[in-house]
């Protein structure tokens, strides 16, 4: 202990207070004395400490993740051991888990959520390359900083995907994780590899999304049952608005199949990335480029229809082709994809695409006559199919095949067999005729002896002389001696085949009761409580008895209880120490006096809080439970109600751009009005002013009104944001970002 009452480990972690708790551990914010930083500190829970197997994963997660060097990672920085357990010190990162988030915000947008899923899969890219599978991908694992960086936290149960020598910890057949994102394979306790934990990051998209698991169930087996045997219900068939390219990504990571999945983590984020750059179209599912023909451009859908005035034709430069600016990005809904991605090669005809000096093209399609058109164009550039468009085969159809064959021989097999059988009932080939047919007198029966009253030893021995298997269950009946036989079925008397089974009724005597153990100390008495076959969980308690001495147990003494249950005992922490006690729901004046009845000293902070109301007591500092000397001075902390944000600068930014780093901070888009530019100036698309203007503090949900440049060709388009009761304040119909104003007439057109 400090000078101050606070704990410390390793002579420079002070404890400060709990801010998690986890399967197996707490986690608490504590003071790195030697670096002056603050640090997260996880420590295992006591009862876990004296399990082997438990300690050697604990030391494994710091060992395993103090390897790993990546923004996108929790860091570790020290582990060691400390009165009687194990701790680990971690980053301590300011911001929430992403279970947090989706409790109190609902889904995120799709473009919010592809982010948040191209960080996480850039992180477990690195810990794939460095040979570790995380295993327990979800949303509690990924905390959004309030800078808004994305960690990946507790590599705790991952494993080497090379087998060590020794190590079997975690092996083939051992199931470890949380069952909401488990794998189809790791629900099988098969071996896992990368795309074990790309499907959980899949089941994370979809959730962040749909705002709900893809499968959901009473139990937890059942919903490993589901994610093994049924398929996902696509986010567009739920109502969600969502692009048919992310729809694809999501659905490919939800393969049953690990093969039909991406390969690698790298290969996700491209196509993440691509999507974010705005490919919302899958424009061809086939992976081989379209035939061209000899002077005439490649024909594109463009996925919606161009705005054009009544009456008037759309007016295009004869010869031209459209101008597209370098670094722009193309109109959404109707983009292919902006650059080619690493994809393996599929088997199939491919047309050959013009070379470069712009001759004719080669290969099986360059005999297709030419058609005419309005002129030769640029070279057509034919961009590879992203992994959301490839369809990976199964490669187990010899194991479908080899188990059809098998089938068929069994079935022939049965057949011979059947018919062999029933000639033979005949007797067709017997010249002594038909046989007899046996008749249950023929069979010897014997009679079941009474052994109600005996051992079951005596039991056991004196049926299976007879040739009989006793069957023994166990009952409690205190009127009864304990092992002895109190009933049988079959009842004595009755005649049964030999080798038949005589359930026996064996009474298991009294109920055990709970051996007291107050007054022991915590070793001894633990020792006592596990010989007579229990369980036993040790919490601590103020007493003015000596430190480790058992002060209390339950249940009590003497109380009768199952076999394999829990006793509860708590054990004395000495005179010198006394738990923080819990003010929250308290006002502020009786929380004051509260702990001024503890005899601590008391002082006010003001935080804060989306959850808490203002005026009301968030928690104190140390937090409640947590032990400390008396006279301490604790802090009491007071919410000042939802955080204020302030405005982003959005000015100059295309809209998309705009809107999104608005959104990200926790604002919404609202009155969208547009301003006439020059055609063909770089303001169109672009935010002119925002009101209220930046860096102003507002409440989260504060709508921000924006003006767009808007090219003096389309003036009298008004766009507007959705009423307030629809979702996220989106615009319909404006024009995406980074569009190309139409061209001028030509003077001779």
């Amino acid at each position: 202990m400090s000078d101050e009452g606070l704990t410390v480990f390793n002579g420079r972690y002070e404890l400060l207070r709990r801010i998690a708790r986890g399967g197996m551990a707490d986690v608490y914010l504590a003071r790195d004395a030697s670096l002056d930083r603050q640090v997260a500190v996880k420590v295992l829970f006591p009862e876990f400490a004296n399990d082997p197997s438990f300690v050697e994963r604990f030391r494994r997660e710091a060992k395993a993740a103090a390897n790993l060097n990546h923004p996108n990672i929790v860091g570790i920085y020290d582990w060691g051991q400390e009165q009687g357990t194990y701790y680990i010190v971690m980053e301590y990162v300011v911001g929430r888990s992403m279970a947090d988030v989706m409790r109190s915000t609902g889904r995120l947008s799709p473009d919010r959520a592809a982010e948040i899923a191209s960080d996480v899969a850039e992180a477990l890219s690195s810990a794939h390359n460095a040979g570790l599978v995380h295993r327990d991908v979800k949303l509690g694992n990924i905390i959004v900083s309030d800078d808004g960086q994305v960690k990946v936290a507790d590599f705790g149960i991952a494993t080497a995907l090379a087998r060590r020598t020794g190590d079997n910890l975690t092996h083939i057949g051992s199931v470890m994780g949380t069952a909401t994102y488990f794998s189809p394979e790791q629900a099988q306790g098969k071996a896992l590899d990368g795309r074990s934990d790309l499907y959980s990051l899949g089941v994370v998209l979809y959730e962040m999304i749909v705002g709900k698991p893809p499968f959901t169930a009473d139990t937890s087996t059942a919903v490993a049952v589901k994610h093994v045997q049924e398929r996902p219900l696509a986010p567009s068939m739920l109502g969600v608005s969502i692009v048919e390219s992310l729809e694809a990504i999501i659905l490919k990571l939800l393969a049953k199949n690990p093969a039909n999945r991406y390969p690698k983590a790298e290969d996700l984020r491209a196509d993440l990335q691509r999507y974010l750059a705005g490919a919302h179209s899958i424009p061809t599912r086939t992976g081989q480029s379209p035939p061209v023909r000899t002077g005439q451009s490649p024909r594109v859908r463009t996925g919606q229809s161009p705005r054009v005035r009544t009456g008037q034709s759309p007016r295009v430069r004869t010869g031209q082709s459209p101008r597209v600016r370098t670094g722009e990005r193309p109109a959404t809904g109707s983009q292919t994809l902006p650059a080619p991605v690493a994809v393996r090669p599929r088997t199939g005809p491919v047309a050959t695409a013009p070379p470069p000096s712009g001759g004719p093209p080669t290969g099986p399609r360059a005999q297709v006559p030419a058609a005419p058109g309005p002129g030769p164009g640029p070279p057509p550039q034919y961009v590879p199919p992203a992994y959301y468009y490839e369809e990976v085969h199964r490669s187990d159809g010899w194991k479908r095949t080899a188990l059809m064959f098998f089938g068929l021989v069994v079935l022939v097999v049965a057949l011979v067999f059947l018919g062999w059988t029933f000639y033979d009932s005949l007797g067709l080939g017997d010249d002594n005729g038909p046989a007899e047919p046996t008749t249950p007198e023929s069979v010897a029966l014997i009679e079941v002896p009474d052994v109600s009253g005996f051992s079951y030893g005596e039991a056991d021995a004196q049926l299976r002389a007879l040739g009989l298997q006793p069957e023994p269950s166990y009952e409690v009946d205190t009127g009864v001696p304990e092992n002895t036989v109190f009933a049988q079925s079959p009842l004595a008397g009755q005649r049964i085949e030999e080798g038949a089974t005589v359930a026996l009724t064996v009474s298991q005597g009294e109920i055990p009761r709970v051996p007291p153990v107050r007054g022991r100390n915590r070793v001894d008495a633990t020792e006592i409580l596990r010989d007579a076959g229990y369980e036993v969980i040790v919490i601590q308690g103020t007493s003015q008895a000596e430190a480790g001495i058992v002060v209390g147990q339950e249940p009590s003494s003497k109380t009768e209880l199952a076999l394999g249950e829990a006793v509860t005992i708590t054990v004395s922490t000495g005179p010198g120490q006394i738990f923080v006690p819990d003010v929250r729901g308290q006002t502020l004046i009786q929380a004051i006096q509260t702990l001024a009845d503890q005899g601590f000293r008391v002082a006010e902070r003001r935080e804060p809080s989306a959850t808490v109301p203002e005026g009301e007591i968030i928690e104190t500092d140390p937090l409640q439970g947590f032990p400390v000397a008396v006279g301490l001075e604790i802090y009491i902390i007071v919410s000042d109600g939802p955080p204020l944000v302030a405005i982003p600068d959005v000015e100059g930014l295309l809209f998309d751009t705009g809107k999104l780093a608005i959104e990200r901070d926790g604002l919404v888009i609202g009155i969208v009005a547009f301003e006439p530019v020059e055609p063909g100036s770089s303001d169109v698309g672009r935010i002119l002013a925002q009101t209220p203007p930046p860096n102003l503090e507002v409440s989260a949900g504060t709508p921000v009104d924006v003006v767009v440049g808007e090219s003096a060709e389309t003036e009298g388009d008004q766009i507007g944001p959705e009423p307030p009761e629809g979702e996220g304040g989106e615009t319909e119909g404006i024009e995406p970002s980074g569009a190309i104003p139409p061209e001028e007439p030509d003077e001779t057109g």
